[in-house]
């Protein structure tokens, strides 16, 4: 289980890194996957009925609140700059992947990551994407819209 709906039809992260342990975990799906390259998805560890959220939180003892305190220290920290920074330059600019891959952000938080963008290109630390400095108001839209 997610602890979002998953609009976009992709499995979640926790399903993904739970088959990724089970492989890793279970001698016989590791020997096979480190043989072939390949796993065996109809194997018992690797359905789709565990709780993933529920699992994860008892294995690393991590809380909602754990999560929030996080997002807390992490929104407007160096550490955000520098992985907005870091976005921008792998995705040229584009804004759609940007606000898909800097943690703890979402549409609300969309003025605040372009404003610290901005910043950066006027002080010169990131160059000037057309992808960004252009984008139309109609993508702008459509993201939010999503």
């Amino acid at each position: 289980r997610c602890p979002a709906p998953q609009v976009t039809g992709r499995p979640c992260v926790l399903q993904v890194l739970g088959k990724v342990y089970a492989v890793l975990s279970d001698a016989k799906q590791r020997a096979m996957y480190d043989e072939t390259g390949m796993v065996d998805e109809e194997a018992e560890a690797l359905r789709g009925d565990r709780d993933w959220l529920e699992y994860w939180q008892l294995f690393f003892k991590v809380t909602v609140k754990d999560i929030e305190d996080y997002q807390k220290s992490y929104k407007n920290s160096e550490e955000e700059l520098a992985d907005v920074k870091a976005a921008y330059l792998n995705f040229k600019g584009d804004m759609d992947r940007i606000m898909e891959s800097v943690l703890c952000v979402d549409y609300t938080d969309e003025p605040r990551i372009r404003e610290m963008i901005e910043r950066a290109i006027g002080a010169g630390e990131l160059p000037s994407y057309k992808a960004f400095v252009r984008e139309s108001k109609q993508k702008m839209m459509s993201r939010r819209r999503r």
